[in-house]
């Protein structure tokens, strides 16, 4: 956040410039907000800016309607950026910022919450304060779930390799299971599945990794730690340091992405990137597939 203010000097992140109007320092002040370690300080705050600052979150995203940046980044979540999609269906918590009573008078005065995506295990956080909240529905992979998290309380554990949708009606069970694309009993599936979400099974990271695919508006994939925009390599990347499981299954997994409609990918760390075409995006991907060595058949 805040580019202009804010940059990676060596291996973090250091204040380069001070905000030089009240665009840069509002957007100062809402990476101050967002900081998971509370890192950044201001000694010159007027009356009035720190609350505009809060207010103004969660931050639309430019390109993707609906679609927003909560900001308020937790620590137990290693700093991983959690997003608000806007939704008739049903709004959905793609990860989950660290439990901020004041945003959560903002995500109410939106819609609220009615489920609560986990893309995997390490940036899952405050997940149990948003549910208890909202009434909202939790979702993660069983192979993320575990008891000291608490994920195993989960009330949706997907199983298999999907692909899953969403039910697109409400539902008294608390227990509802999203639908499995995949599955060969349908009589309960598509028809009663809201079109514009699936659930895409991307392990490699972890085990258990899954991503969003948001459809409208050219298609947004939320990729939790499985793939980002790196601005030091200038392209595409899966930061293979940072894997848990599997390099080689994390790479088949970005090798099936390469056919879905999809123009942005909002990542939980590193930078989104914004494609102008299916074809440049089919480019970043096979670049970065063969950056990695991949040698799959995908």
């Amino acid at each position: 956040m805040a580019p202009a203010t804010f940059a990676r000097v060596g291996e973090q992140s250091a204040v380069v410039a001070q905000p030089a109007d009240e665009q840069q320092r509002q957007a100062a002040l809402q990476a101050l907000l967002a900081c998971p370690t509370f890192s950044i300080h201001c000694t010159d705050r007027r009356p009035g800016e720190l609350k505009a600052a809060q207010e103004s979150f969660p931050l639309p995203i430019p390109g993707c309607p609906g679609v927003y940046h909560t900001g308020f980044a937790a620590e137990a979540s290693f700093g991983a950026t959690a997003y608000f999609i806007r939704r008739p269906q049903g709004n959905i918590l793609v990860d989950v910022p660290r439990w901020t009573p004041l945003l959560a008078q903002r995500l109410a005065a939106l819609g609220g919450v009615r489920w609560i995506f986990l893309t995997h295990r390490d940036d899952v956080g405050d997940h149990a304060a948003w549910a208890a909240h909202f009434g909202a529905q939790r979702i993660i992979h069983r192979l993320e779930a575990s008891r000291r998290q608490g994920t195993d309380q989960c009330e949706v554990q997907l199983e298999g390799e999907g692909p899953w949708t969403l039910p697109e009606k409400s539902s008294s069970s608390s227990n509802q299971m999203p639908v499995s694309s995949s599955s060969s009993n349908s009589s309960s599936g598509d028809a009663d599945a809201a079109p514009d979400v699936q659930l895409l099974f991307t392990p490699g990271h972890t085990a258990g990794c899954v991503s969003l695919l948001f459809q409208p508006h050219g298609g947004v994939l939320f990729t939790g730690d499985h793939l980002a925009y790196s601005q030091r390599l200038e392209r595409l990347t899966i930061f293979r340091a940072y894997n848990w499981h599997s390099v080689a299954q994390q790479l088949d997994s970005v090798a099936r992405l390469r056919q879905l409609p999809f123009l942005t990918v909002l990542p939980g760390h590193g930078r989104r990137a914004q494609f102008g075409s299916a074809q440049e995006r089919e480019q970043q991907l096979a670049s970065l597939l063969a950056a990695e060595g991949w040698h799959g058949s995908g």
